[in-house]
């Protein structure tokens, strides 16, 4: 039997059946694809072979393999995958794709140039790759409208989206779905031995309008700010699938994606879906707990939000305060947001009823007392969150998983009061926290390998994304956004006024401006920490801020904060404010010069978590970033975005401003050297 290490080949009767077996998703890599194109072409000069079958091993397959781009591979053999589509084009042979699991992206393209597709009915398929900041590069511009449409492609491939066997059947991608596509593949291929079918490339695009769908979905695409360079290069290459003959268009789409593929977005793009599937780390764990019931203490929008998402993963739940009116209050809202999930259409009626019917409340710790994990949500405070840990061992069982979701403050003083303190680990969600997919899980100096591993596995479980951050200030995400928001404040004292501020970090990609976020989390909480850490008005950058926690200017829960609210929930200036920022003036800073200085202070701050190991990686910062702080994807994080605009030009920005500002914070002590400074 033929055999490559991540291609297998047997044969049933007249029929040879190439299976991939690159686990887990099969990734069309150098040497799959090396692999499987020598296969093809033993079975297209075997003359006892009639017709080829090409499977997978448990998927058929998730496309390239991202991370050879960016080693050169990718880039260096740009025509291979083509030359793998190509040649099924010219086989003598019918070949049939046998698609169980997934086939994405370069899957889905390697599927297309066969002959006929089969498919799972769990199969998913689809070309993601515009979500990743790059377009199909092996045909699939090309290939997928003659198989569905120019508008079904053109949802497909600008939307990135994934689609069910059933509905590849119904647009004409498959000619069958079977629970057993291998089978039913080969009984096509043999029907395809005498009844020839022609290849995608050999059908004409003949819709009459096919052109002018294009051009509109361009000219859309062109005024949508959101709308990434590579939806856009993939639109030119559908124009020339419906203007020019295969072979010319073929050409332009692999023109197109070599450009594109070492633009920077793409690369941030890559580099994120990378980073985040790498994100945790953990040793081989052995007899990890299980978690089937949860106890959430605290009803307030945390504890809600996170015990919204456990319900989501079918874990029991118990929702519990120190007062029923909050409790009930609780279930209530929980309640009414299940119910607009449904008239959403996000879930059915009967998943809302079954999550409710897991759902129980009540009032006191002891209701905690069956619970295999206990996530404690209540207000930020040193000495509560003690006082909760203390009283809840005497009423868990010592297996129980004791998990706090501070934001911020020292987990192993929390852990002191535990009699367990090695079952205590930290899970910091983010608000809303049955919607946003970032978890830091916060391993405390006591905490046991099972216990930091169960929090992760149960992170996962809920479709959240886990990374593993050290005990210290602020861990890792809020101590390096507090560098960010305090950079903003200083800018306030050189006479730049917030709307400026917001506004030229909007425009460069971050989801919010820093002062829109402060008065949406309310300026009080800040102000209130300072407070309690008795550090409110000893470092200058912060001396706005609490003027405006002491006029009580909270924000929009106020009505009036670094902006006045109106009552339909519009923000303008609030006059009080300009009245207080008048007296601070400086040299006219440009927006470029804001952008500059408050990305980089993430940049020094990361640094310095990544010194101190409170973080594993700078990729750790950088998902952190992009998951939970709205920084933009596209750029694929501050440290990333720091490699592209190289450490040299870093280090001699901040030395700049530590010299213009005299701001010890503008430090390059823990920066990556450069060459010049290397030697």
């Amino acid at each position: 039997m033929p055999h490559h290490p991540v291609v297998e080949s047997v044969r049933s009767g007249d029929i040879s059946i190439i299976t991939l077996s690159n686990p887990p998703v099969n990734t069309l890599g150098r040497p799959a694809r090396r692999a499987l194109l020598v296969e093809l072409e033993r079975a297209e000069n075997d003359e006892a072979v009639s017709a080829v079958v090409i499977a997978g091993r448990n998927n058929f397959s998730a496309g390239a393999d991202l991370a050879e781009f960016d080693s050169g591979e990718g880039l260096a053999e740009p025509t291979l995958h083509l030359t793998l589509t190509g040649y099924l084009d010219t086989m003598t042979k019918p070949t049939v794709a046998a698609i169980d699991g997934v086939a994405l992206g370069g899957g889905l393209e390697l599927a297309l140039a066969c002959s006929a597709r089969v498919a799972h009915p769990r199969a998913k398929l689809g070309l993601p790759e515009t979500t990743l900041g790059f377009m199909p590069g092996a045909g699939g511009t090309q290939r997928l409208p003659r198989a569905v449409g120019i508008e079904a492609a053109l949802d497909l491939i600008v939307t990135g989206r994934s689609i069910s066997s059933a509905e590849a059947e119904t647009l004409g991608l498959l000619e069958a779905v079977d629970p057993d596509p291998v089978g039913a593949a080969t009984q096509l291929a043999r029907r395809l031995v005498s009844a020839a079918k022609p290849r995608l490339r050999d059908r004409a695009i003949a819709e009459p309008l096919a052109e002018a769908f294009v051009d509109s979905a361009k000219r859309f695409a062109a005024r949508n700010p959101k709308a990434s360079a590579g939806v856009k290069a993939a639109l030119e290459a559908l124009r020339s699938a419906v203007t020019k003959p295969f072979d010319e268009a073929l050409a332009d789409e692999l023109e197109f994606f070599v450009r594109l593929a070492g633009e920077p977005e793409a690369r941030a793009a890559r580099y994120r879906f990378l980073s985040d599937r790498a994100a945790v780390r953990l040793r081989p764990v052995e007899n990890v707990p299980d978690v089937t019931t949860a106890a959430v203490i605290g009803a307030g929008t945390m504890g809600r939000g996170i015990a919204l998402a456990l319900l989501s993963a079918s874990i029991e739940v118990t929702l519990i305060d120190t007062d029923a009116d909050r409790v009930n209050a609780g279930i209530a809202a929980m309640t009414a947001d299940l119910d607009r999930a449904v008239a959403r259409m996000r879930l059915t009626e009967g998943d809302r009823d079954a999550q409710l019917k897991i759902l129980s409340s009540g009032v006191g710790l002891e209701k905690a007392a069956s619970a295999d994990l206990v996530i404690e949500a209540v207000f930020e405070n040193l000495d509560v969150k003690r006082d909760v840990f203390r009283a809840l061992s005497d009423v868990v069982r010592p297996d129980t998983i004791l998990a706090s979701n501070t934001s911020s403050l020292d987990l192993n003083l929390i852990a002191q009061t535990a009699a367990h303190p090695e079952r205590v680990v930290g899970m910091h969600f983010f608000s809303p926290a049955n919607i946003m997919r970032l978890v830091e899980v916060v391993d405390g100096g006591d905490t046991s390998p099972a216990t930091l591993a169960a929090a992760v596995k149960v992170a996962k479980r809920l479709r959240k994304l886990p990374v593993v951050a050290q005990v210290g200030p602020g861990f890792i995400g809020n101590r390096i956004f507090d560098q960010y928001i305090r950079q903003a404040q200083l800018l306030l004292r050189e006479g730049v006024s917030p709307q400026q501020i917001d506004s030229a970090l909007e425009r460069w990609g971050m989801a919010m401006g820093p002062f829109r976020v402060l008065d949406l989390v309310g300026n009080d909480i800040s102000w209130m920490a300072r407070k309690a850490a008795g550090g409110a008005g000893e470092d200058v950058a912060w001396q706005i801020a609490d003027a405006l926690g002491e006029n009580g200017w909270f924000g929009r829960k106020s009505g009036s904060g670094w902006y006045r609210y109106g009552d339909d929930g519009s923000a303008g200036p609030n006059p009080d404010l300009t009245e207080l920022l008048a007296s601070f003036t400086g040299p006219q800073i440009s927006d470029d010069e804001i952008v500059r200085r408050c990305i980089l202070a993430l940049v020094i701050e990361a640094s310095h978590v990544l010194a101190d190991r409170v973080a594993a990686t700078s990729a750790d910062i950088d998902t952190v970033m992009v998951n939970g702080y709205g920084f933009p994807a596209r750029r694929g994080g501050p440290w990333f975005f720091a490699e592209l605009t190289g450490w040299e030009l870093v280090q001699l920005l901040v030395k700049r401003w530590r010299e213009r500002t005299g701001d010890s914070f503008w430090s390059t002590a823990d920066l990556p050297l450069t060459e010049k400074n290397a030697s």
